[in-house]
């Protein structure tokens, strides 16, 4: 497809990109031995309205339901939901503690990113990095007994707001198909796309 046929659409409260694909009627013009193609763009979105709609429910829904986690996080224990998701990571880790690059892989952050959230929490008492046991040169991030009791305080706070604005106003089917549904996604995202 042309790139020019790539143009800026406003879905809900966002800005996308949709793809617009013709609509032909071919003429053949017989005195001048040319084809003429008249074509009527149409957006995709207009098409697949049911996919746009579950796209953006999802993106607007699971965006305040992040909103609403990081501001009873930080402030009931001054907790972010990038710090609390590592202080999970190495909560359920064990020994509670991890080497830097598997928790990266863990918590799905860049090893940048890491570095700089392990040094905030270790800054803040709740992380200490240690010499690794398996590599000389590396460390490992290693829960203190203070990160041990925000964790688990946070956590708690965490699963009553995922119950409270999610899983209290849904049956059991409904929990089964959304954990079917994120699964065949986390699987596909795992298995190696040309982004990944």
């Amino acid at each position: 497809m042309d790139k020019d046929t790539w143009l800026p659409r406003v879905v809900g409260a966002f800005l996308v990109t949709m793809p617009y694909y013709p609509e032909r009627s071919i003429r053949h013009d017989h005195e001048e031995g040319d084809m003429e193609s008249r074509v009527r763009l149409t957006p995709i979105v207009e098409a697949n309205s049911a996919r746009a709609a579950a796209w953006r429910v999802f993106f607007e829904a699971s965006g305040r339901l992040q909103g609403i986690l990081e501001t009873r996080l930080k402030r009931t224990y001054g907790v972010s939901m990038p710090d609390y998701n590592i202080l999970l990571a190495l909560w359920e880790a064990p020994g509670h503690r991890l080497r830097m690059g598997e928790l990266a892989d863990r918590v799905v952050y860049s090893p940048s990113r890491v570095t700089y959230l392990v040094s905030n929490l270790s800054r803040d008492g709740w992380v200490e990095r240690i010499p690794s046991e398996t590599d000389r040169r590396g460390y490992d991030a290693c829960l203190t007994t203070q990160g041990i009791e925000t964790v688990l305080a946070a956590t708690e706070l965490h699963q009553q707001t995922v119950s409270e604005y999610l899983l209290d106003g849904m049956t059991d089917a409904d929990i089964d198909a959304i954990a079917k549904v994120f699964a065949t996604l986390d699987a596909r995202l795992r298995g190696g796309g040309k982004d990944s």
